[in-house]
């Protein structure tokens, strides 16, 4: 004789409760966001990953004759501000602290989750933002900004700087001269 089981529903967990991109957008479950978190980071990685191959690429040869040197060093520049703030200080926090904390400590949830929802919009905002201005070409500082905004206490050693870094100065010769340039105080 034949016995006929009931199959049992699956058990609702944090990525089966809804479905759709609206209940993902609109969550307010903490290990939701923190996979959120994970994705948002992932790609922040892989944004900073082609960056240091183009580092790489332009490295491969000793004439590094794929870009000019500005142009290298916007692109070092770019690869550290996504990997450092991007990549670095929210993946552990982020994912790994909305994911598991709240588990540990016992919490049913976070205290307050709108706010933490709230903080990943920010952080993909802040990104998108980043991003942009770092394509456009919008954070490009020159001697000339940093002189105009330099307090006048210090303007004349920002000159003094770039008037070194022109002659062929060396940094121990530089600084040497800046301390010694420093106006005693009465």
């Amino acid at each position: 004789m034949e016995e006929f089981v009931i199959p049992k529903p699956p058990r609702t967990n944090y990525l089966n409760a809804e479905y759709g991109l609206k209940s993902w957008l609109l969550t307010k479950d903490h290990k939701r966001i923190a996979l959120l978190y994970l994705g948002a980071i992932s790609f922040f990685f892989f944004i900073g990953s082609l960056y240091a191959m183009a580092i790489r690429l332009e490295l491969l040869t000793p004439q590094g004759d794929l870009v000019q040197s500005s142009t290298y060093n916007k692109v070092f520049t770019q690869h550290g501000i996504i990997m450092v703030f991007f990549f670095l200080i929210p993946s552990i926090p982020a994912t790994l602290g909305n994911f598991l904390i709240p588990m540990m400590i016992g919490a049913k949830d976070l205290a307050f989750p709108r706010i933490n929802l709230l903080s990943w919009y920010i952080y993909i905002a802040g990104g998108i933002i980043t991003i942009y201005a770092l394509l456009a070409g919008r954070l490009n500082v020159s001697f000339d900004d940093v002189r105009r905004v330099a307090p006048p206490a210090l303007r004349h050693r920002v000159i003094l700087n770039y008037e070194a870094e022109s002659k062929g100065v060396s940094a121990d010769q530089l600084i040497g001269e800046i301390l010694t340039s420093v106006p005693e105080s009465p």
